[in-house]
């Protein structure tokens, strides 16, 4: 029961700060970046929590940098929309996830495989 809980928290958490970063953050340092909250992770006391932050057209190092100086008005935010027992310490990690998925179908787009010649019934032709 209690790691329903933790999911339903994490995700929440996860929705809110998405929309805190995308709508009410009025950072112009972060125009034009396309950010995406992969994960928010907290601990069980939820006095902390790690957020994956995944960029697209920019600097990461930078956006990592403004969302930490920003961490006290994301926490402010945060405790309006979310009801939770405690303020959590907000860590912001890179996730490499995406660029790393991004890699891996450029390599995959470069291979020369042959299409399969299926006939009527679906099955491939030798």
């Amino acid at each position: 029961m209690s790691s329903i809980r933790t999911e339903r928290a994490n995700s929440e958490v996860e929705r809110v700060l998405a929309d805190i970063i995308k709508n009410r953050l009025n950072d112009p340092r972060l125009n034009g970046e396309f950010i995406t909250i992969t994960y928010a992770n907290r601990s069980v006391d939820f006095r902390h929590c790690n957020v994956g932050i995944s960029v697209y057209g920019g600097d990461e190092n930078v956006v990592i940098k403004q969302l930490r100086k920003s961490e006290g008005y994301i926490k402010r935010e945060l405790v309006k929309d979310v009801k939770l027992p405690y303020t959590p310490e907000l860590t912001f990690v890179l996730d490499e996830g995406a660029k790393h998925a991004d890699k891996i179908n450029e390599i995959l787009s470069t291979l020369n495989i042959p299409d399969e010649v299926m006939d009527e019934d679906n099955t491939t032709k030798n």
